[in-house]
């Protein structure tokens, strides 16, 4: 489907939708508004068209923010400081990353393909092809939100990663060659955003135009512009939402309290989980949901209700502002929501690698 952005209006609009879809992570909607920003004021809008139109000897490269969105401790702080990490020069790093990726294959990108659903991973590979003047689609890769980059679409054609680049905001650049797995170049873009204490611009999964057409998931970038008309048209009546959000397949499985909050970050990921106190219809029962970066694993009263590959949304009823992991905290009042994922995400490539199972539960994957 065609679609564009032609106000800071529309891209708040917009990014509320990411924001939701992108199951607690995804990136940081400051980020992604501030770049969407930067190519309005630089182009005047942000279009995107039908996967369908485009040509099959194009190249496509995804580009990504890969790191931990833990809270920043005073110790990290510290070391930071340390290290000369304090000037961030290259604040809309994915650009860098992709001018970079052409220098060292010598190959032109025509079209820039973001990984992922979520507040700056989605939007920003929006606003960064916009700004070098090459194609945005409307899809992504997952559909929502993921951890870890072997849980996505076109991993059903197993596509390497490699030749990619790593370009941090400091200025920090490295070219992974190759690598021996997929698991191997994770654990290789986590340890270069751990050197730089938050993320790093991630320039690769090079495919044709031809590859993109099958393996996309489509839709989504329309379908987080409609999920952010919907947040907006209910925030005269908050009670509106739970009806509104069904035209996106959403349904609420959850209002409370979060009592306990527990978390660490480790070897990359924020990881953790929430307690919360059911409120209202919900009184009386307790939910808990495990989160690694997104959230994957929803309990209810010790029952197991839904998990990743599906989705799991958070919105602070109220305010109906979508939360990310890191916003919940102890007192935070939620609406819990669950949505079927895309089909191609329980390929038996994929699901293997996303559902309870791969995070270390005993529990078999039932679908919503």
């Amino acid at each position: 489907m065609k679609g564009s952005i032609k106000s800071l209006e529309e891209a708040k609009i917009f990014i509320q939708g990411c924001t939701l879809l992108g199951t607690g992570g995804g990136g940081f909607p400051e980020e992604g508004l501030r770049v969407l920003k930067e190519a309005l004021d630089a182009k005047g809008k942000i279009e995107w068209r039908d996967v369908g139109e485009i040509s099959d000897d194009d190249i496509a490269i995804c580009t990504f923010l890969m790191g931990s969105t833990a809270p920043m401790t005073d110790q990290k702080k510290s070391q930071m400081v340390k290290l000369g990490l304090i000037d961030k020069k290259y604040p809309t790093n994915m650009m860098n990353a992709i001018e970079e990726w052409e220098k060292y294959t010598n190959k032109k990108v025509d079209i820039v393909v973001p990984l992922e659903v979520g507040g700056s991973n989605l939007p920003a590979p929006m606003a960064v092809a916009t700004m070098m003047g090459k194609s945005i689609v409307d899809g992504d890769y997952a559909g929502r939100a993921i951890p870890e980059i072997f849980q996505i679409s076109i991993q059903k054609e197993e596509i390497n990663l490699c030749p990619a680049v790593s370009f941090d905001k400091y200025g920090n650049v490295c070219i992974i060659k190759d690598a021996m797995n997929l698991t191997i170049a994770e654990r290789i873009g986590k340890y270069l955003s751990e050197v730089a204490f938050g993320s790093t611009a991630i320039a690769g999964f090079p495919i044709s135009g031809k590859q993109l057409k099958r393996l996309l998931v489509k839709g989504s970038v329309s379908k987080a512009y409609r999920t952010g008309e919907l947040i907006e048209n209910a925030k005269s009546d908050p009670g509106s939402l739970e009806e509104l959000l069904k035209e996106v397949d959403m349904r609420k499985i959850f209002r409370g309290k979060v009592v306990k909050k527990e978390w660490k970050d480790e070897e990359g990921y924020y990881m953790g989980m929430h307690t919360l106190e059911g409120e209202e219809d919900y009184a009386g029962k307790t939910l808990k949901m495990y989160f690694k970066n997104e959230t994957h694993i929803v309990w209810i009263d010790g029952e197991y209700i839904v998990s990743s590959p599906d989705s799991i949304c958070t919105i602070e009823y109220n305010t109906l502002q979508p939360l990310r992991n890191d916003d919940i905290v102890e007192g935070t009042k939620i609406d819990v929501y669950a949505m079927p994922c895309d089909s191609v995400l329980k390929d038996e490539k994929i699901i293997k690698k996303i559902n309870p199972k791969y995070f270390g539960f005993d529990i078999e994957y039932k679908e919503i």
